[in-house]
């Protein structure tokens, strides 16, 4: 009774969560776009945060972006065909989150920290490496704060005094205790991992069409990131190739992939899996299926982690040493006690990601990071993924294209 309790609660919390009291003098964020996404990636995490607050909003669509204001209680709306600009301009606001289609982030990125503002945008972070590049250098060179929004690895670790031996201390106790098993020998020499990230289709127009193609959308683009990334983390080092890869379309274009399966090559004949689905047929016509599971296969034993993705809601990590032939169930909600790190269990990956943000624009230094280096490698290895499968790379933004033209 007491963990379903603890579910139920977890849940209500995750998605509701109660409005605490600001400090004097919190940070003011603007939202481009009145996209569902806001909703539970920023909106609702900002809640529970003392120390920042959506102030303001933009859309070109007058009606919508009143009803979404409304709806949210954001103080202040823009509207019309400069309606981004004008947001950007708004000397009240510190901050930015860019939830745009991927083709857009370059220049809504760039715009934003010409104007002062840090950014939070949405992954990918933009359509080539090479616009990455440029995102993170403009933001050094203004001293502003750029943070892709990978919130899977935004998170405080599970404990900090793992801190010197893992590479990257960013991800849910869950998955950070993953990685300290692998690290700690227990199960032997990593020999391969499994990443998915499959994803319930919701609507007809969730298919890919031609036309999505310029907007740099994609299986692979849009959720395949996830998996690139933690394949990344888990092995502790870069991949050194990318081996078969097979696709399935989208039936509403050839040259969009819907499924994707694939394996990239790491140091020490380690090999990942990845797995994606853009659009995952609903159970018996009617109930969403989705699966964000990670396996790892060591030399003794192996490891599952179930429902990477949304952790606090529910997971489990199931340990087996098949040369001992035990098995056993760990779950991790919030942070190890004692490790000073902030969380709770209901929190989100989108809260600990906003945890960390608002941190480093105050000038800390959060235990967990997305670098520049973390954002291009990812764009690099998801375009070798696309060379792979014989498809053609997304394609550079227009705005990147129209900035370097004579």
């Amino acid at each position: 009774m007491g963990s379903a309790i603890s579910f139920i609660v977890r849940v209500h919390t995750t998605f509701s969560p109660a409005k605490v009291a600001l400090n004097p003098d919190p940070l003011q964020i603007g939202i481009l776009s009145t996209g569902k996404l806001s909703a539970h990636a920023l909106i609702a995490p900002v809640k529970s945060h003392p120390d920042i607050e959506v102030y303001a909003v933009a859309s070109r669509d007058e009606e919508k972006v009143k009803k979404f204001a409304k709806k949210h209680d954001i103080p202040k709306t823009y509207h019309g065909k400069n309606a981004y600009q004008d947001l950007l301009d708004d000397p009240r606001l510190d901050a930015v989150y860019i939830p745009l289609p991927n083709s857009m982030h370059y220049e809504w990125t760039i715009k934003a920290l010409n104007a002062g503002k840090h950014v939070l945008v949405e992954k990918p972070i933009a359509s080539t490496p090479e616009e990455a590049r440029e995102m993170y250098e403009l933001a050094d060179s203004l001293n502003l704060v750029l943070l892709e929004g990978i919130h899977t690895r935004s998170l405080f670790p599970y404990s900090l005094s793992m801190k010197a031996s893992l590479r990257n201390n960013r991800f849910h106790p869950a998955l950070q205790r993953v990685k300290a098993i692998i690290d700690s020998g227990e199960l032997g020499k990593l020999k391969h991992m499994s990443a998915k990230a499959l994803i319930p289709i919701q609507r007809s127009d969730q298919l890919y069409v031609p036309s999505d193609f310029d907007l740099a959308k994609g299986s692979v683009m849009d959720i395949g990131c996830y998996d690139v990334d933690i394949l990344r983390y888990l092995a502790g080092s870069e991949p050194i190739g990318v081996g078969s890869v097979t696709y399935t379309p989208s039936p509403k274009a050839q040259n969009m992939d819907k499924i994707v399966e694939g394996v990239l090559e790491f140091p020490g004949d380690v090999t990942g899996t990845f797995s994606t689905d853009s659009a995952l047929p609903n159970l018996l016509g009617v109930i969403p299926q989705f699966d964000f599971s990670l396996t790892v296969e060591c030399e003794e034993g192996s490891i599952k982690l179930s429902n990477y993705m949304v952790p606090q809601i529910h997971h489990s990590i199931t340990v087996t040493k098949t040369t001992a032939g035990k098995k056993r169930v760990e779950k991790l909600y919030k942070p190890a006690p004692g490790s000073g790190a902030p969380g709770e269990e209901w929190w989100s990956t989108f809260r600990y990601q906003l945890e960390a943000f608002v941190q480093k624009v105050r000038g800390g230094n959060p235990p967990q990071w997305v670098t520049k280096e973390d954002s291009v490698s990812i764009l690099v290895w998801l375009q070798k993924v696309y060379e792979k499968m014989g498809l053609d790379p997304r394609p550079a933004s227009k705005y990147y294209l129209e900035t370097r033209a004579d």
